[in-house]
């Protein structure tokens, strides 16, 4: 049996990408969704989650990109001269390498996210990170910290991801997935944390076309695949600040085709909540 769970991440970043990701769960393939408490429109995303009827959220945790919740005082390595996180990873990657991070503050900034989903009365599924930074060793092991803190079984694994795309910046997402991949899995495993079986969508990341979309599904493998998106609307918060999201509503329109809802229908491929697999376990 296959079965996909497709995750929206960044639901609360902006109003516009909110819509887009209502769009894709009211008429599209989206199954779930994953906010991020640093995002400027998050109590939007939660107003919409009701509208919605959805009862449960992953907790997508950001420290770069946004702003951040914890007093600027505590997390003074985490942040700019502005007051917001490091614009994007490879800034945040290259303070951490060089010892500039100071974890503790982390631990404290992520759990005051953790806290503000809590206080929203949502069933947290699972952990993820903006930008997939918790695949870094040091910063994993914080994440393993909160879900046991939280009573969050499961935290986002990225593997043996699969892609059509070529080219330099699909090699080196390659790489990058590979060099961390086994060291991730054995600590989460060893830490008693859940994750599905396959993964898609991080090689694709924020160029998720239709054809992509469709070539992910024809490479699914028997059991249970997390496929992670970012649709959304291209509102001019977007284009100002989030440049990531530049392709928002191309993915939102293949989230939403008709060719991918009948090659999931031929595919016999069972559409599911986080929730479902879990329940599984």
């Amino acid at each position: 049996m296959k079965r996909l769970i497709v995750s929206a991440d960044d639901f609360g970043l902006t109003k516009t990408i909110n819509q887009g990701i209502a769009g894709a769960c009211r008429d599209g393939i989206v199954t779930s969704v994953n906010l991020i408490p640093t995002g400027e429109a998050f109590a939007d995303a939660v107003r919409l989650m009701k509208d919605l009827g959805l009862g449960e959220a992953g907790a997508h945790l950001a420290f770069t990109e946004t702003s951040p919740l914890a007093g600027a005082r505590g997390i003074r390595t985490l942040i700019t001269l502005d007051g917001r996180f490091h614009k994007n990873r490879n800034l945040f990657l290259l303070r951490f390498l060089a010892g500039r991070i100071d974890l503790d503050e982390l631990y404290r900034e992520l759990k005051s996210q953790m806290d503000v989903i809590a206080m929203a009365g949502l069933r947290i599924t699972d952990l993820s990170s903006h930008e997939h930074l918790h695949m870094i060793p040091a910063v994993l092991d914080i994440f393993i910290k909160l879900a046991k803190e939280y009573d969050v079984p499961a935290i986002r694994f990225p593997h043996s991801d699969w892609s059509a795309l070529t080219g330099m910046e699909a090699a080196y997402r390659r790489i990058i997935l590979a060099f961390f991949e086994k060291g991730v899995g054995s600590s989460l495993r060893a830490a008693g944390m859940i994750f599905p079986d396959h993964f898609r969508g991080l090689l694709d990341s924020g160029r998720m076309t239709e054809e992509a979309l469709l070539a992910a599904i024809r490479s699914l493998d028997e059991g249970t695949t997390e496929l992670v998106c970012h649709p959304g609307l291209l509102g001019p918060e977007v284009r100002e600040r989030y440049g990531f999201h530049m392709n928002c509503e191309t993915e939102l329109s293949a989230l939403t085709s008709a060719r991918v809802k009948e090659l999931l229908r031929e595919r016999d491929i069972t559409l599911i909540r986080y929730g479902e697999f879990l329940s599984d376990r």
